[in-house]
């Protein structure tokens, strides 16, 4: 079936409109409001965000719009005091959809930027 453009003389019927696509995620995420801190250690960057929604294996995020961010970072959740490795998915305008690679105990040495991340936290905690 060809899709209905503007200017066509009659839509095509609607008896054939597929479904939306099923959900890829193995994990239903929950839906949250809290402060983020995005961290890249290649360039000691940080930016903030907003954490929308997060499952132990994704997240979507809000950014500043316009802002440039990689597709690898490690993504600090304030409240939690947890970090994740990240990898941006999707990105639509100032919204990211991230799956998270591992998460990062702040209160552990099991990252070797844990330290850091830690002081980031510590300074964004104490705001």
């Amino acid at each position: 079936m060809r899709p209905y453009h503007p200017g066509m003389s009659v839509p095509p019927s609607t008896a054939h409109i597929e479904k939306p696509p099923a959900e890829h995620r193995g994990k239903r995420r929950r839906r949250v409001l809290l402060s983020g801190l995005g961290y890249v250690p290649q360039t000691l960057a940080t930016f903030d965000c907003t954490i929308r929604d997060l499952s132990e294996t994704g997240a979507r995020i809000t950014v500043r719009p316009g802002a440039i961010i990689p597709t690898h970072f490690l993504l600090i959740n304030i409240r939690d005091r947890i970090a994740y490795e990240v990898q941006t998915i999707w990105r639509r305008e100032s919204e990211l959809g991230l799956t998270i690679a591992r998460p990062i105990p702040l209160a552990a040495d099991a990252h070797p930027d844990a330290g850091h991340l830690r002081r980031l936290w510590l300074e964004r905690a104490n705001r």
